[in-house]
């Protein structure tokens, strides 16, 4: 705490009275502060326009920076938030005395040990999570429980139907005894702990603090009644006001130490205790290390609760969660699908577990299952389908590949495809052998290539394996037959195709002509008609022909 005080006169004030009001002030805050603080010295100086002040300097300071001292806020009574440090003493089944009397100069007799645990001052501050039948009854039984003891209710949430939460204060010498009768209002305590907090050296520091500003108080009341001056008693009075907030602000920090280490706190959550719900994770598997192992769950949701969210533990240390279901012909309800793939078989077989959890209008519903998953190492197939290859389009060419054989496989098949679109070719392969042999016909010839994928998979422990060879296949044009160096195949090709284009030309003038033969016919029919009777057509003002004419 640093301590600042300046004092200024102005006019013709009495130095002497000046003098003796700031040496009383200096004592009582140099007290208050504490002898932890740095060296600290009083000097008097003066401003330049005249004024006289007391500066209290500490080492490093400048005497021209002056402070107002700041009050300490008061905590809140019940805000028991503030009361978690980053260092708390941990809870014990005997909790120690509330009680402290220490002496106004904050001196600590020496005393036994014994005695000096009794009179510590601990904060005891307990937490409890408890399963109910009915939220909004067991905060009302919490709170009785409370007020039976000598305490009361500090909040209190019932807004919802499935959750709730209540805190309480209780004598501290009455906190077992009031964790033991709450446990009785819930079905089940999840959790419970109660830690404490040790403040009786800050209990002591406010106190004695306490005592040497009201000391100084005491003393500038004596001035105040004594000034004959009115500006010596509005100086006095300024530096009552000082004191009076500092005062308010520590003694409202001690009352809040009593409460809170003589009234313990209790925080306690409650959610209703759940319906069952049977899921049933489907039977146990065998799957091969590195392989994608799909996993989804069945239930039957219970009335009234819809909203679904499920977490599963795949035994290796990965869960994966989601939220949803869909719903079945049967009325039951699948969970979304999830993957997972086990990288090892070191701590083979794994027990997966799923977890489920859902809530409606009708309240809370969980459940749980698992099975077991059993992952192997498994010898890989390897396939060798060969090179490339560029056949001419309707030559049927034989396609050879060959594969491994390991001891731990049998029943081992084939599947050729061919990729144009013809059925695929499977098999079974004959015991001893490792080479596949089919032949095929690529009647249709195109730019780009076929690809060609011979599988070959076999049963094992975990079930059947396959793996898969790929290889691509050009196919050319046919050449045609060629007289001296003329290919006739290609000319009659050519030649087709031209008179394709003719025909494809005649035909959209014929559907032209169809289109316009109406127009086409009224014009011919005008242009012919006035060729033919044009010369005799006359104006009718020149009368009709003479008959010389």
């Amino acid at each position: 705490m640093r301590c600042t005080l300046q004092l200024t006169r102005i006019g013709n004030m009495h130095v002497g009275l000046t003098m003796v009001l700031a040496m009383v002030l200096a004592i009582g805050l140099v007290l208050a502060c504490g002898a932890s603080e740095p060296e600290e010295s009083w000097e008097w100086s003066a401003t330049s326009d005249g004024h006289n002040e007391l500066a209290m300097l500490s080492d490093g300071q400048d005497s021209g920076a002056m402070q107002e001292p700041t009050p300490e806020p008061a905590m809140a009574m019940d805000s028991y938030d503030a009361m978690a440090t980053e260092e708390e003493a941990p809870a014990s089944e005997d909790f120690a005395d509330e009680v402290l009397d220490s002496g106004g100069d904050g001196a600590e007799p020496a005393a036994e040990p014994d005695s000096y645990a009794r009179n510590r001052v601990l904060v005891h501050t307990a937490r409890m999570s408890l399963v109910v039948d009915d939220v909004s009854d067991g905060v009302d039984r919490v709170a009785g429980i409370a007020e039976d003891l000598g305490g009361w209710m500090v909040s209190s949430d019932r807004t919802s139907r499935h959750t709730g939460h209540v805190a309480v204060r209780v004598p501290a010498a009455s906190l077992k005894a009031a964790l033991d009768r709450i446990e009785g209002v819930g079905l089940e305590v999840e959790s419970q702990s109660v830690t404490s907090q040790d403040v009786t050296d800050e209990y002591v520091d406010v106190e004695a603090s306490l005592v040497s500003l009201r000391a100084t108080r005491d003393r500038l009341l004596t001035f105040l009644e004594q000034a004959d001056e009115v500006e010596d008693a509005l100086l006095v009075q300024q530096e009552l006001s000082i004191l009076e907030e500092r005062i308010e602000g520590m003694q409202g920090r001690l009352n809040y130490l009593k409460q809170t280490s003589a009234f313990s706190l209790i925080d306690v959550t409650m959610r209703v205790s759940p319906v069952e719900i049977d899921v049933d994770p489907g039977p146990d598997v065998s799957i091969r290390v590195g392989e994608t192992g799909r996993f989804r769950a069945s239930f039957t949701a219970p009335a009234g609760i819809d909203d679904f969210t499920f977490v599963w533990d795949f035994g290796d240390g990965t869960t994966v969660g989601g939220k949803g279901s869909a719903l079945r012909p049967d009325g039951s309800r699948l969970t979304a699908t999830v993957t997972h793939v086990y990288r090892d078989d070191r701590d083979s077989p794994y027990i997966v577990r799923v977890d489920l959890t859902g809530v409606g209008e009708e309240g809370i519903g969980e459940g749980s299952a698992s099975m077991e998953v059993e992952v192997k190492e498994v010898p890989a197939i390897e396939v060798f389908a060969g090179e490339d290859q560029t056949v001419e389009e309707g030559d049927e060419v034989q396609y050879s590949a060959s594969f491994t054989r390991p001891a731990e496989l049998w029943d081992f098949e084939y599947q050729w495809d061919f990729g144009d679109g013809s059925p695929t070719v499977s098999g079974s392969v004959g015991e001893g052998e490792s080479r596949i042999t089919e032949s095929h016909e690529y009647s249709d010839f195109r730019p780009r290539p076929y690809e060609v994928k011979v599988s070959v998979n076999a049963m094992s422990e975990v079930g059947r394996v396959s793996s898969t060879g790929v290889f691509q296949v050009r196919v050319t044009e046919v050449e045609g037959f060629v007289v001296g160096g003329w290919d006739v195949g290609e000319t009659a090709r050519s030649a087709v195709r031209g008179l394709t284009g003719v025909a494809k030309f005649a035909l959209a003038v014929l559907i032209w002509v169809g289109i316009f033969s109406p127009v086409i016919i009224v014009v011919g029919g005008g242009v012919v008609l006035l060729r033919r009777y044009g010369g005799r057509i006359r104006p009718w003002k020149q009368g009709p022909p003479s008959a010389a004419g």
